[in-house]
């Protein structure tokens, strides 16, 4: 096996993950929001010089079998708003309403979408339309600042009669082309808003995506990588960015994380495993049960309903760069969050408001002589200044007693996310286990465990990049799908044109269509979550005539993935603390308490809190009342003390 490079890149961090089969290296840099490329090439030279001793982003790129990459781009587009506009064209009458749209996303996001009024125009009974009216309409599109085009008509027919139409009169060979997409071509949903929806939304997101990710690419061909560049997606497969669509990469990190939780529930046979991502802008909270996610039929992108399954994640505005602040008497920590730049703080970058790091900080549980392995040194005096102007000084507390208060919110804030979560599958608190991951899960996370009322943590020992870790679990996949005909001839046909389809595009990924798999499946929308149902030997389990809502066809390629251990428990031996260090507990008492360092402990060793478990890029703080073991796999395990 050659080497496996696995890229993250967040809002905060850019996390990558590189294995050469015997050992993992990993390694954090800061997201460059200005320009992605950079931060995904300082990673890789970061990470080189982990694996080499010595920086030569060429050398790893050239020994590379597969490089999977996430983005949060097409999320912070959303966000932020700062997709592309995008024009509309709709059926006449429908220009005020777009079919109801208005129902599926807020006004906020459609206006940043469509900035200007959508255009109509007539289509006949054979969807058919006239071509001065066609020339009109397209003229007065191109007259606005939308830089892209959405064809969303009721038929499918008369979207393709605009698309000959356009590429005749504005050819792609000509500068005057017009970019522009059919709904009917990117998604088969029967409901026209949300498949115009899904379709403005792709498009709102295309642009900047493919200048940004056709660059990353550019970056690793120019240094030698000779597999094509894979974009991990948010339906948990890679693919080449050229048979990728701009949506599918919303949220594509978090995915990441949710492939490494459905691994860790195995390999821990964990019933239901609440996943808790915390990084530097939000925390993502996600529940396996019984080994597997659940799946929206229709998944939200923000406030807005598409066609694309997307799997059950909440996200809430806090991590540790968020601002805090008191409000109405009250700590409030987010939504609003500095970054990594300025970033805290504490980080002496000109930043000045007071976050959850500054508090983590103050409190003791880190190191600020070796925040991210020593590449940034931490100011506690800035920390101290931001906690008492925001904080402390609105509540009468002293800076310490305020950074107490901080951490305390943000426990009882996550641990409430959490039991929301657990709550919303039907499961008990008591069959539940928390996985900590993220820069920040694991600090805090004996803590958020005692306030969502779970007794037992897993913390692995890739938590700082474990979504880019998870997405090694990835394979190389399309998923196609169309709703069920409602007689066998017609499944057969449209089954046909699914597999027909499926081969084209993994023979265009440049794998062998024998070492393909190619499943068909009934898919069932159940209260808006879907089930699916392989078909047998090549054929149907008797769901033909529409009993099922959707027919699917699954082509996948496998890739090479990361290695886990079994855990065999044993009896606990007791760890060497490797030092000590003076913490600040829930108790507002200081303390000197035992420090290990991750890296120097074994299988099977173990500990009782209070105790810090801190290295390069993994701190747990392990209260008093819980006690700690290391698993096979070299993962932290917590658990109360009962």
């Amino acid at each position: 096996m050659g080497i496996l490079v696995n890229i993250d890149n967040g809002g905060t961090f850019t996390d990558v993950c590189v294995t050469d089969g015997e050992r993992i290296v990993h390694a954090k840099t800061p997201t460059t929001p200005h320009d992605l490329t950079q931060c995904f090439v300082d990673g890789l030279r970061t990470v080189s010089d982990r694996l080499y001793g010595e920086e030569d982003t060429t050398r790893l790129l050239r020994e590379t079998e597969y490089l999977r990459y996430s983005t949060t781009s097409g999320t912070n587009a959303v966000v932020e708003r700062k997709g592309a506009p995008v024009g509309l064209l709709v059926d006449s009458g429908a220009e005020g309403d777009v079919y109801g749209i208005v129902n599926l996303v807020d006004a906020s996001l459609w206006q940043a979408m469509v900035p200007h009024a959508p255009v109509g125009i007539a289509v006949g009974a054979d969807g058919s339309v006239g071509l001065d009216e066609f020339t009109t309409a397209i003229n007065d599109l191109l007259a606005t600042s939308a830089s892209r085009i959405v064809i969303a008509l009721r038929n499918a027919e008369a979207e393709r009669a605009i698309k000959n139409l356009l590429l005749e009169r504005y050819p792609r060979h000509l500068l005057g082309a017009v970019p522009f997409t059919l709904s009917h071509e990117l998604v088969h949903d029967v409901d026209d808003a949300r498949r115009v929806l899904t379709a403005v939304l792709n498009s709102y997101l295309h642009p900047g995506m493919e200048h940004f990710l056709y660059g990353a690419e550019k970056a690793c061909k120019s240094n030698g990588l000779a597999r094509p560049l894979l974009i991990f997606r948010n339906d948990g497969d890679s693919a080449r960015v050229a048979k990728t669509t701009a949506l599918k990469t919303w949220g594509s990190g978090p995915r990441g994380g949710l492939e490494g939780s459905v691994a860790y529930a195995s390999l821990y046979g964990a019933d239901v495993l609440v996943g808790m991502d915390v990084g530097g802008t939000t925390t993502d909270v996600s529940v396996v049960v019984d080994k597997a996610l659940t799946v929206h039929a229709h998944g939200r992108v923000e406030s807005a309903q598409t066609s694309l399954p997307i799997p059950d994640l909440s996200s809430v505005g806090l991590g540790g760069s968020s601002v805090v602040a008191v409000v109405d008497g009250g700590i409030q920590i987010g939504p609003r969050s500095v970054g990594a730049a300025p970033g805290p703080a504490c980080f002496a970058r000109g930043g000045t408001d007071a976050t959850v790091t500054d508090a983590l900080l103050l409190a003791g549980a880190l190191d600020p002589d070796n925040y991210l392995g020593g590449d940034l040194k931490l100011d506690p005096a800035r920390a101290e200044r931001a906690l008492l102007t925001h904080v402390g000084e609105p509540l009468s507390l002293s800076a310490h007693a305020a950074a107490l208060a901080v951490l305390r919110a943000f426990e009882e804030q996550v641990g409430a996310a959490v039991k929301t979560m657990i709550g919303s599958t039907g499961r008990d608190l008591s069959e539940a286990t928390l996985l900590a991951f993220g820069g920040a899960g694991p600090v805090l996370a004996s803590g958020i465990a005692r306030a969502a009322g779970i007794t037992q943590v897993i913390v692995p020992h890739l938590s700082a990049v474990f979504s880019a870790f998870g997405i090694g679990f990835s394979g190389l996949a399309h998923e196609y799908s169309v709703p069920m005909p409602g007689t066998d001839a017609d499944v057969g046909a449209a089954r046909d044109d699914l597999l027909t389809r499926a081969r084209r595009d993994m023979f265009g990924e440049g794998v062998s269509i024998d070492e393909c798999t190619f499943e068909t499946r009934d898919r069932f929308i159940s209260d808006g979550v879907l089930r699916d149902e392989k078909w047998p030997n090549g054929s149907s389990p008797d769901t033909v005539g529409g009993k099922a809502d959707r027919l699917v066809v699954r082509a996948s390629h496998p890739l090479p993935t990361f290695e886990l251990a079994a855990d065999q428990h044993g009896t606990v031996q007791p760890a060497t603390a490797d030092g000590s260090r003076r913490i600040r507990l829930a108790d507002g008492d200081e303390q000197e308490v035992p420090v290990y360092r991750p890296e120097n402990l074994a299988p099977g060793q173990g500990a009782q809190g209070p105790a810090l478990v801190a290295g390069d890029y993994l701190t747990c703080l392990i209260e008093p009342g819980w006690g700690f073991r290391v698993s096979s796999n070299s993962d932290l395990i917590l658990e109360a003390q009962r």
